[in-house]
């Protein structure tokens, strides 16, 4: 299940900005996409950047986004084929000529020269455009996985950024909607991940991807229903077990008991039970009490009743030997 489809194709059904703030936030989510899913540097002695993307519909998304943003378009260097994963990456770039004054509005280039790290405090300055800012971070570098029913893998949700500044401002962020998240380094790439399913279920919110929400609430439902009737399942055979062990040492005790001749001994009560327990070996005690006709309570009395005399009788044979 590509959950992560699911999450993006809605992050693009909505959008990104759209009010009175609205070129504010798109430039938020574009320089988090940068940060993500890009590459910095310098071609011909002008700074400039270039955006890998494996998805069409997210490349198409950010390119309309970039040019009515700064009415340029990005064009597409060329296209090439992921031997891991088996899909084509497009490789886009910004003209020469805007690049670095662009980069300078998305807050990735310092006014003095020298591209900067982390997430630039214009871009967070409001809830929507730290919301834009999540939304572009997901899109470029975001994945959540779900585990299969009956799996052993967790929740996991993640976003991979290719700075540890930028990701530790990232978490800093996500902080901001009471969202707890860690930080680890893999292969030379900082990853912020979740794996808790009531903190994904509220990045979900702080996004507004109401569908893919529901989605995820429903599978959480169902798998920790599996996990409640694996549970009672689980519970329901160790008391079997426990009856069936318990039922055994009653019959090697009443067994002794007969052998050693103490059964004679006892009263009518504790000899029809001790009859009925060698009779009927696999019973639990409830089953024992409807078959006497009498309560749990008063069986589980004559029982006990009938083990302490067994148990004497064992002493009793043992301190003559």
């Amino acid at each position: 299940m590509n959950f992560t489809s699911d999450i993006k194709k809605e992050i693009i059904s909505r959008g990104i900005g759209g009010g009175t703030d609205g070129l504010a936030e798109k430039k938020a989510g574009i320089s988090a996409f940068i940060r993500t899913s890009g590459a910095m540097g310098v071609k011909d002695g002008t700074p400039t950047f270039f955006i890998v993307s494996e998805t069409e519909p997210v490349a198409e998304f950010f390119t309309t986004a970039f040019s009515e943003t700064f009415a340029t378009e990005l064009f597409i260097t060329h296209a090439t084929m992921d031997r891991m994963s088996g899909r084509d990456k497009l490789i886009l770039q910004c003209p020469a000529q805007k690049s670095e004054q662009i980069l300078k509005e998305l807050g990735l280039l310092k006014k003095t020269g020298g591209f900067k790290d982390g997430v630039a405090a214009a871009l967070a300055s409001t809830e929507k455009r730290r919301v834009a800012y999540i939304k572009g971070a997901f899109l470029g570098g975001g994945s959540c996985t779900i585990p299969a029913e009956g799996g052993k893998s967790g929740y996991h949700l993640e976003i991979v950024f290719s700075d540890r500044k930028t990701a530790r401002d990232f978490c800093g962020l996500l902080a901001e909607f009471e969202l707890i998240a860690k930080l680890t380094e893999r292969k030379e790439t900082q990853v912020v991940y979740i794996k808790s399913k009531e903190q994904i279920s509220d990045f979900l919110s702080v996004i507004g991807a109401e569908g893919a929400l529901k989605k995820f609430s429903a599978l959480v439902e169902k798998r920790d229903e599996a996990n409640r009737s694996n549970r009672a399942q689980n519970c329901m055979a160790g008391n079997a077990d426990k009856t069936a062990i318990a039922a055994v040492k009653q019959v090697v005790a009443i067994q002794r008991l007969m052998d050693t001749g103490g059964i004679a001994e006892l009263s009518e009560d504790l000899k029809t039970l001790a009859k009925v327990r060698v009779e009927q070996p696999s019973k639990s005690l409830q089953e024992l009490a409807d078959m006497l006709k009498v309560s749990k309570s008063c069986l589980n009395h004559r029982m006990r009743k009938l083990m302490e005399e067994a148990e004497k009788k064992k002493e009793e044979t043992e301190d003559r030997l």
